[in-house]
């Protein structure tokens, strides 16, 4: 379960970074649509609350936010190293983490 939080914090920064006009413009050479950011932007707030609801259900609210925060650190820093290093590939590693934790998912679920 770890590991799906993980993969759930990496593609909800993902979404959040993109919904921004600087890093859009890093990741895509298309033009940066204001209707979009705002789409990206709220499935991105939509995964964090998703992966709060994940963390509380598996480690209980004792903790579950405990383990929510770190888990957030983690992959804040993986989004931001990756968004850093490898801007245009950034968008697809984010997905590729997202299948990998929903894979795991469903194989442990």
């Amino acid at each position: 379960m770890l590991w799906l939080g993980l993969c759930l914090g990496i593609a909800a920064w993902c979404l959040l970074s993109l919904g921004l006009e600087k890093h859009h413009q890093q990741a895509f050479a298309g033009a940066f649509r204001p209707r979009r950011a705002r789409a990206m932007r709220a499935v991105g707030w939509g995964l964090l609350a998703a992966d709060f609801a994940l963390f509380v259900q598996g480690w209980g609210w004792a903790q579950g936010p405990v383990f929510w925060t770190a888990a957030l650190i983690v992959s804040a820093l993986a989004w931001s190293l990756a968004l850093t290093l490898w801007p245009r590939a950034s968008p697809k590693l984010a997905f590729a983490a997202a299948l990998s934790g929903l894979a795991t998912a469903v194989l442990l679920g």
